[in-house]
């Protein structure tokens, strides 16, 4: 709905007022805003985006454009690039609301942007400050088992494209609600989830559909498998095992199944495992070589609380196979993977 000139009037001074409020205060300096004098001077596109004003920040002058309205990236750096020409100095975005995700992507093109009382990023003055209060995730290049499990979990469960919060979450998957908060943070961090705090709970939700959030995750994710147990068929294992690696890959597919059969456990239930199976926990132990053998695969995270039935999951057993060389395996995995109802 668009808003009135007098009602987008009172909300550019509004903005502006916090804005001034919240950089002098994060700064710990004075900082005042006032009208660009060449604003007249833009093309109607960008007077109808922002409203243009000007101020300088440890003495440097610079554009502060506060948004009219929601803005991608991509249009945002575009507007930027455009008043470069009438103002070749620094320019800082103002938004009264950003999603996570956004908030991600401007920081990845270097686009300075301020969210009057939760952010402020300025690369060009040295200066980024985010989410106030908070202390910062260390984001890695790998998501942390916890993190890749609530992900998958997100992604297998029929309301996916609905909210949910770690509060939810957390007796399902079995960790506690310390583990699945750092988790959803990790995920907002790498822009895979939006948050927004409803009343006293964060909510969140895939900032994409399945298919392109599992696309972009990839990188991030890596196979469950951490070691491999090989018993005698015959030993009696007291866990709960689901059906894994190549076992289950022929389970999805016409590959044949290999002689020996896998399965997975969570790390609590592999010291059951390694007891019931008299510690031979040697990984590749002569057993590959018994037709009696089983491989047991100890997973990072308990394959349990994603499979729905006998053998693990889709995406956690497409992660533990797709370094295979066997050109076999990865023409499966393909078709596999292609049937996904994504």
């Amino acid at each position: 709905m668009m808003l009135s000139m007098d009602s987008a009037a009172d909300r550019s001074r509004d903005l502006a007022a916090a804005t001034e409020t919240y950089v002098a205060k994060t700064l710990h300096a004075p900082f005042e805003l006032r009208p660009w004098r060449d604003a007249s001077e833009l093309p109607p596109y960008l007077r109808n985006t922002y409203c243009v004003m000007r101020g300088a920040v440890r003495g440097r002058d610079a554009l502060w454009l506060l948004a009219e309205e929601e803005l991608t990236p991509g249009a945002v750096e575009k507007h930027m690039n455009a008043l470069s020409e009438l103002w070749p100095d620094a320019q800082v975005v103002v938004f009264d609301r950003l999603p996570s995700y956004t908030r991600a992507r401007l920081i990845d093109r270097g686009i300075a942007f301020v969210v009057p009382g939760m952010q402020l990023y300025l690369p060009d003055h040295g200066i980024d400050f985010r989410s106030r209060g908070k202390q910062q995730l260390a984001v890695s290049e790998r998501l942390r088992p916890s993190a890749q499990a609530l992900l998958l979990h997100s992604m297998l469960r029929r309301e996916a494209d609905e909210p949910s919060t770690a509060t939810k979450v957390a007796p399902v998957l079995g960790y506690t609600l310390m583990t699945m908060s750092r988790a959803v943070a990790e995920l907002d961090a790498h822009g895979l989830i939006e948050t927004n705090q409803v009343g006293r709970s964060k909510e969140f939700r895939f900032v994409a559909g399945r298919r392109e959030t599992w696309n972009r995750a990839l990188p991030l994710l890596s196979s469950p498998v951490k070691r491999r147990i090989t018993v005698s068929e015959s030993t009696v294992i007291d866990v709960e095992c689901r059906l894994a690696g190549l076992s289950a890959l022929a389970r999805h597919t016409m590959l044949a199944p290999p002689r020996s059969r896998t399965c997975a456990v969570g790390a609590n239930d592999a010291r059951a495992a390694e007891r019931s199976a008299e510690a031979l926990t040697r990984e590749g132990a002569s057993l590959l070589e018994d037709e009696d053998a089983r491989i047991i695969e100890v997973w990072s995270y308990d394959p349990a609380v994603l499979s729905k039935g006998p053998v693990v999951d889709v995406l956690s057993l497409y992660l533990s196979l797709r370094d295979d060389p066997d050109e076999r395996v990865q023409a499966a995995l393909t078709r596999m993977m292609e049937r996904l109802p994504w």
